[in-house]
């Protein structure tokens, strides 16, 4: 029974972080993301839920194997860094979409850089499979900075903080 709550416990912190960043992201594009001169490299808008929804999966998976296997000074540690992302990424959707602070935006998205790199240390201690399975994450979050960046610069170079 322990293990269901561990499932249900990681699966509802990311369905609940994944709601509320759909709705700051659909509030940014409904107001100025469409409207925006985005770089050419810009994934069409169909793209970011199939691979948030991918990443979600196994976000939840790798959190889950890992309160499972892991010691409680680990699990503690896996926990503390799996709420802090969820965090940023909320807070990285609001700023990014909901608020439009491109500058500010990049700021959080690489402390939310550090923070999933941070996660794939701690989650490797327990597991390498569950670490390996935040990799997608990683990279999908290397791509985005580096969209968030190019936004700040075809916004002017204007950081809005």
């Amino acid at each position: 029974m322990q293990k269901v709550f561990k499932f249900i416990y990681s699966a509802v912190m990311v369905m609940l972080t994944a709601y509320i960043c759909s709705q700051f992201t659909q509030f940014g594009i409904s107001s100025w993301y469409n409207d925006f001169a985005k770089p050419p490299f810009t994934p069409p808008n169909v793209v970011f839920p199939i691979m948030w929804s991918i990443i979600y999966c196994l976000l939840i998976f790798a959190t889950f194997v890992v309160l499972i296997k892991a010691e409680a000074f680990y699990r503690r540690k896996a926990e503390n860094i799996f709420i802090i992302q969820l965090i940023l990424q909320i807070l990285w959707c609001y700023t990014f979409f909901a608020q439009g602070y491109l500058g500010l935006g990049l700021l959080v998205i690489i402390l939310l850089d550090i923070a999933v790199f941070r996660q794939i240390v701690v989650y490797s201690r327990t597991s390498k499979f569950a670490s390996r399975l935040l990799y997608p994450y990683y990279w999908w979050l290397m791509f985005a900075t580096f969209l968030n960046a190019m936004f700040v610069y075809y916004g002017g170079l204007i950081v809005v903080f």
